[in-house]
């Protein structure tokens, strides 16, 4: 299968969070020391931004790289009634699974400094990668293969799709999220074809364009790590995705 030589290129989770509140840098200087106590290390970076109460965020910022390999965590906001917003980024992981991990043990080391009364209100998952194309062309593989145009001239290829979030149930809070997908060639190695999966679980399902009288029986509850909706990705990006790179168009319309 053409999927089998899949890569992962980096994964960003983050959770919004409310109420709003300002961040001072001792609570930073706070959370980077849990933060390198949990993950074990004492080379994270920290840098700490204050907000001016008006259109400017706090910025609390940690990082670690590793080579190319690198881990970021990020935790911004307020400006008026926005929630904060907790991020965790890995480019370059030597393992989706252990980027995964190092989420989970980052964001519990950020909500035990910060303690009770937060309230999660939307969680954001987003997985890139790379695929080798058949033929060495993702171009000519994109076009021809997958969309079913002539490759004839053509220098670059993408689609992509959206779904809208529908509502979660009591047995599983992370079904039915909102899916934004892109599939486009590699531009830095055009034998390559770039796949970016982004999920998200708002806390009331709103489809585009509508408004919804909110239901307290369906707001979605965020109980889950970050890797719970990071693994619901990936395997959203397996079994949705994954085939229609391994289909071959151009054969069937032969």
């Amino acid at each position: 299968m053409l999927t089998n030589s899949y890569r992962t290129r980096g994964a960003n989770f983050a959770f919004l969070v409310g109420p709003p509140q300002n961040l001072t840098r001792r609570d930073g200087m706070d959370i980077h020391a849990s933060v390198c106590d949990a993950l074990g290390v004492d080379d994270i970076s920290f840098k700490y931004t204050p907000g001016d109460g008006g259109n400017k965020n706090f910025a609390i910022h940690l990082g670690r790289e590793q080579g190319r390999e690198k881990l970021i965590l990020e935790i911004n906001g307020p400006v008026g009634d926005t929630p904060l917003r907790l991020f965790c980024g890995a480019e370059w992981p030597r393992s989706a699974q252990a980027a995964f991990q190092d989420f989970d043990i980052a964001c519990e080391a950020v909500f035990g400094v910060l303690g009770d009364g937060w309230q999660r209100v939307l969680a954001e998952a987003r997985v890139r990668g790379q695929v080798h194309a058949k033929g060495d062309s993702a171009v000519s593989f994109l076009s021809r293969d997958v969309l079913g145009l002539p490759d004839e001239g053509m220098s670059f290829a993408a689609f992509k799709y959206e779904t809208d979030a529908s509502d979660s149930t009591p047995e599983d809070p992370l079904a039915n999220p909102k899916r934004d997908v892109s599939i486009e060639v590699l531009r830095e190695d055009p034998r390559c074809v770039y796949v970016e999966v982004m999920s998200q679980w708002p806390q009331i399902a709103t489809p585009s364009g509508q408004t919804v009288e909110i239901d307290p029986g369906k707001v979605r509850a965020f109980d889950s790590p970050p890797s719970d909706y990071l693994r619901n990705t990936v395997e959203y990006t397996e079994s949705a995705v994954f085939p229609l790179l391994d289909g071959n168009r151009s054969e069937e319309a032969k």
